[in-house]
């Protein structure tokens, strides 16, 4: 085991492991900040969007700083330094509030109950296709005017129709809130084969833990921060951000392009490489293992030379099917074919574990599920409760039954497998290479499906958020972090229950607030109307057009699951085998081709240094990259309040992917 792993186990056994009233209560200060902080950055200061990614900027930005003012308030009132699990309770809250806030998941649903009346004309058709199977209480009604405020502005003296949004976000905050339960029961049944058995290294958490790791001192700072090359790593990213920021107020300013991107194509018929410095992604990828990095930006490779020379040839399964899903349709479905297999083979593995569990919820042994978020007894009950609701609200919208066991088996695979190549690789920009409702369309069709049925698939892509599997990664995560307090970490359910609960009404109060205020129209981000609208248009055409079941797409997700059961046997009958299975899906994911180069850089450096240093080498360049995520998160934020102090509306969104 290495130093810092040891350090991160044994986080428990110090005589700090208490989640506290005071640290919940701060934690839902900042779970309140950061629902309002991002909605303020994308949609009316014009900055950048702090929640693109599974650990959201945003959430890592102000956890580094509230480490940094619990310093300094120690120094001068030691009794008020929070201890290490009431940090790891602010960041878990501050966490969860990052994952509701705008495009991470609250534009999906609003979007959905909000657009159907407003942007129905005689030409959409709208009107005739879509009004009559849409379920009431799913959508927002009511006077007219009420609801177009939302999108171009109250006028002078009127009130906000609050109203009108209670019935449909009541409806979808209990849909929302089957989900996250889902995520909680999948959490505390699979912690301890991942955490304890197959001891996957949740880099996601890593960092912000590595920041409290060890506190010493009158300062009360952990050996991470009292380290000269974490604070290298820090400047560097923050030193190209805030130099920049130079190039806000003159423009003649020469600025540094380092973080800058740029596309090379190989030819007209094949996608471009995108070549671009991401130094979060960086910061976190030198936590994964050579093998897998490795592995990703190979198959990216081989995954763009295949998708030309099927072009090349005359053969397309066409654009992807939806802007969610990964390239193209061929890219999807096969690296979906690998994403199933790969999380058939994770469950597999933990076959030996799932049995222990039942034979505890059935009483015949003593479960050691003290550090879990739920006993296992009660996890199995609340997935059970959970999947009924969930299957009998979709199938409200008008969806058949058969239509939503397929949509959440489709689900489970995207946001299993999505999570649990988060926790073993920290690749923070990872979602699943095709969306559940993509995949039910697949399987179905629109040929001879009744019309509410294909219109009830519309609710399904409240879940979809960019393929980011909404609420799992970050509640495993979480989950993850409890157990390192030790057997009170049962008391990380109450935070995420409270954080849940908070993120969704406080952000979608503030939402509305400002719809209702500056006219959703006017946002310097377009999401609450433009998600809803395109997702309607989508679902309409599809309708319209009557698509058979493509056996095209059902070969390539095939293949993709021989690829990946291949890749998998290799892997256990050769040790020495250099590609790692989980590179062909991750792949094939919809981001993570455009952080390749990061990935690479990263790979380079590590398999470098592993050589000439070997693994001392790497834990003492550990703090530098830690470092990196850090300083990258805060120079983000930083450059926020340049651009909210001067330059409110016309801010420069410096962070993608």
């Amino acid at each position: 085991m290495s130093d810092h792993f040891a350090r991160i186990q044994g986080l428990g056994d110090q005589d700090h492991d208490d989640v506290s009233l005071r640290s919940i209560v701060v934690g839902t200060l900042a779970c309140i900040v950061v629902v309002v902080w991002a909605p303020l950055s994308e949609f009316l200061v014009g900055a950048s969007r702090l929640n693109l990614s599974q650990l959201p900027v945003v959430a890592m930005g102000l956890f580094f700083g509230v480490v940094l003012l619990n310093s300094a308030v120690g120094r001068v009132a030691p009794v008020l330094r929070f201890r290490p699990a009431e940090l790891i309770t602010v960041f878990s809250m501050a966490f969860v509030g990052s994952i509701v806030a705008t495009s991470n998941l609250l534009n999906w649903p609003l979007g959905i109950m909000s657009v159907p009346y407003y942007v129905a004309t005689p030409e959409n058709r709208w009107m005739s296709d879509l009004w009559p199977y849409l379920r009431q209480w799913a959508v927002v009604q009511g006077p007219r005017d009420d609801l177009r405020w939302a999108f171009v502005g109250m006028p002078d003296g009127a009130k906000i129709p609050w109203g009108i949004w209670i019935v449909p976000m009541f409806w979808w905050g209990t849909f929302l809130g089957a989900v996250a339960l889902v995520a909680i029961c999948l959490a505390s049944l699979l912690r301890k084969q991942w955490a304890d058995n197959e001891r996957l290294a949740f880099p996601l958490v890593q960092v912000p833990l590595e920041l409290i790791t060890s506190p010493s001192g009158k300062w009360g700072i952990s050996e991470t921060l009292r380290k000269k090359s974490f604070w290298v790593g820090v400047a560097i990213p923050l030193f190209v951000i805030l130099f920049n920021c130079l190039n806000y107020f003159l423009p003649q300013f020469p600025r540094l392009p380092v973080m800058d991107g740029i596309s090379i194509q190989l030819g007209p018929n094949f996608p471009a490489f995108g070549i671009k410095l991401n130094m979060y992604v960086l910061g976190f990828a030198y936590l994964v293992n050579t093998n897998v990095l490795f592995s990703v930006w190979f198959w990216d490779i081989i995954l763009v030379l295949e998708s030309g020379f099927f072009r090349s040839v005359g053969y397309t399964l066409g654009d992807a099917d939806d802007p969610y899903s990964s390239r193209d349709a061929l890219t999807s479905w096969q690296g979906f074919g690998g994403f199933i297999v790969f999380v058939l083979v994770s469950l597999w593995m933990a076959r030996n574990h799932l049995k222990l569990v039942w034979y505890a919820v059935i009483g015949r042994i003593k479960a050691n599920d003290e550090n879990d978020l739920l006993s296992y007894r009660w996890a199995v009950i609340g997935l059970f409760v959970a999947v009924v609701y969930m299957t009998g609200f979709m199938v409200s919208l008008g969806m058949s039954w058969k239509m939503a066991l397929v949509f959440l088996f489709g689900a489970f695979v995207a946001y299993l497998g999505t999570t649990r190549v988060i926790a073993q690789t920290g690749l923070v920009y990872m979602q699943s290479p095709l969306t559940p409702t993509m995949f039910t369309f697949g399987a179905f069709g629109t040929v001879g499906v009744p019309a509410q049925e294909i219109v009830g698939m519309v609710g399904t892509y409240s879940l979809v958020v960019n393929g980011r599997a909404p609420f799992m990664p970050a509640i495993f995560h979480i989950s993850w972090l409890g157990a390192k307090i030790g057997a009170r970490g049962r008391r990380m359910l109450t935070v995420l229950i409270v954080a849940l609960i908070v993120a969704y009404a406080c952000g979608s109060f503030y939402y509305l607030m400002i719809a209702y205020n500056e006219g959703a129209t006017t946002f310097r981000s377009t999401h609450f109307a433009f998600h809803g609208e395109q997702v309607y248009n989508m679902i309409i055409q599809k309708m319209q057009a009557r698509v058979a079941v493509d056996p095209g797409r059902w070969t390539f997700l095939g293949a993709g699951a021989l690829v990946m059961s291949v890749l998998t046997y290799l892997q256990y009958r050769f040790p020495a085998w250099p590609l790692h299975p989980i590179g062909f899906p991750i792949a094939a994911a919809n981001n993570v081709h455009r952080t390749v180069f990061a990935i690479f850089l990263a790979w380079l450096i590590k398999t470098i240094i592993l050589k000439i240093g070997g693994v001392e080498a790497y834990e003492r360049g550990r703090p530098v990259f830690i470092g990196m995520a850090a300083g990258y998160a805060l120079g983000i934020l930083l450059s926020f309040f340049v651009d909210w102090m001067w330059f409110p509306g016309a801010g420069h969104q410096i962070h993608n992917w």
